[in-house]
């Protein structure tokens, strides 16, 4: 999760104690706050801090009886405004903290799909109000991104780069670029995790408001899959369009409507 902080604009956060005034900020000054009761003695807390256009930093943690709160842990996040729908999204708990993913089968790309769940808070409350085994089949999807380059749509390459890249795409992975227009597959050992290549819709480019950084956040479609990437403008190669391509690793999360 921390790698990711660049992706929303905190590119010098190299460890913790560099995290700690802006954690310190997002206690003091939260753009929203949920405070759920999970068991008698405990409520789950969790804090998110807008630090530019619909993206930021969540803290999860937990409340006591004492309304003593400790953080567990945090991460970055980027809103988004594409809804993915699936015949039935299931929620994991993740086995090393109260975080977790969720998981469904997409028969569109033919593989089992697995998210970061953002709305924490949320699901929590589903579970204490005793619904969390309702049916779930929607979601908002976001990406955050700390490598992309942009490259062109088929129909905007060249005759002659065409005509040269369907001849030899066997031999050269530029090649491919060129004939396979969407991919969306896992990305290393980390689950969550995918490498992609997606249609670009539109585009903002948004500034982070305590950095300064400039944050791209790029609506894609992969795959018959729609999702907002929030990458940072020093890890993108190349200059976003409509109609161009992005390609790329990210960190798949989603916001499940409960």
């Amino acid at each position: 999760m921390h790698s990711y902080l660049r992706s929303i604009g905190f590119s010098d956060i190299k460890n913790r104690r560099q995290l700690t005034p802006i954690t310190k900020e997002i206690i003091a000054y939260p753009t929203t706050r949920n405070i759920i009761t999970v068991d008698a003695d405990t409520r789950l807390v969790q804090l998110t801090k807008d630090f530019g256009e619909g993206f930021g930093i969540s803290l999860v943690g937990e409340m006591d009886i004492d309304n003593t709160v400790s953080f567990e842990y945090y991460f970055p996040y980027v809103r988004s405004s594409s809804v993915m729908n699936q015949e039935r999204i299931y929620i994991e708990k993740h086995g090393d903290k109260e975080s977790f993913a969720g998981v469904c089968e997409d028969y569109n790309l033919g593989m089992t799909l697995i998210f970061f769940l953002t709305n924490v808070s949320d699901y929590a409350n589903t579970k204490w109000m005793n619904y969390s085994n309702h049916l779930i089949n929607k979601a908002y999807m976001s990406g955050l991104s700390t490598n992309g380059k942009i490259i062109l749509d088929i129909e905007q390459l060249p005759p002659s780069t065409k005509e040269h890249n369907h001849s030899s795409a066997n031999k050269n992975n530029e090649d491919i670029l060129s004939i396979v227009e969407t991919n969306f597959m896992p990305y290393g050992i980390e689950t969550e995790h995918y490498s992609i290549i997606g249609n670009i819709l539109d585009y903002t480019l948004c500034k982070n408001d305590y950095t300064n950084d400039n944050v791209y956040l790029l609506n894609v479609e992969t795959n018959e899959m729609l999702m907002t990437i929030a990458i940072n403008e020093k890890d993108l190669l190349g200059l976003p369009a409509p109609g161009r391509r992005f390609k790329g690793e990210i960190w798949l999360q989603g916001n499940v409507i409960f």
